[in-house]
């Protein structure tokens, strides 16, 4: 790494403050000495990857509850069509 704001101890507490697993953490900074550029990249594309499917997984749970909550208050005011069950 050429800039010099990014030495090993600012890398490893960007990799804990994004909640990175301890044990990718360690592979990274390992691979900071011993891997490509081209190495390091994909391991960040893969992390950033499972990180993005956990913010989808927290999206899908976000929407269930919403999902019962407008039917919940639909009940609640008498507005959904039909007979209860």
């Amino acid at each position: 790494m050429t800039d010099p704001s990014l030495d090993r101890d600012r890398i490893e507490e960007l990799l804990r403050e994004t909640d990175c697993p301890e044990e990718f953490t360690r592979r990274f900074l390992e691979a900071m000495e011993t891997a490509s550029p081209e190495e390091q990249l994909r391991m960040l594309r893969c992390q950033r990857c499972r990180l993005v499917e956990c913010i989808h997984c927290a999206q899908r749970k976000l929407d269930m509850l919403d999902y019962l909550r407008y039917q919940l208050e639909n009940r609640s005011r008498g507005t959904e069509g039909g007979a209860a069950q």
